[in-house]
């Protein structure tokens, strides 16, 4: 369960450390603890996908500073 969704997280902590993990958690309303016990639904991926978007357009102006 959650596989997919863990697979975010780890993208995330390879983007941004802690900060992008933490921010993903914001997203999504879903922590790593409960991503990892959640199926990987269509609406949940979406969710996850959709944070991840989000989180590499903070993340490259964050960079590009």
């Amino acid at each position: 369960m959650g596989t997919q969704l863990i697979r975010e997280y780890d993208k995330a902590k390879q983007l941004g450390g802690l900060k992008a993990q933490m921010r993903l958690a914001i997203l999504t309303k879903i922590s790593g603890p409960k991503a990892a016990t959640l199926p990987d639904s269509v609406e949940n991926i979406r969710r996850f996908e959709m944070a991840m978007q989000e989180l590499f357009k903070e993340f490259r102006q964050e960079h590009a500073r």
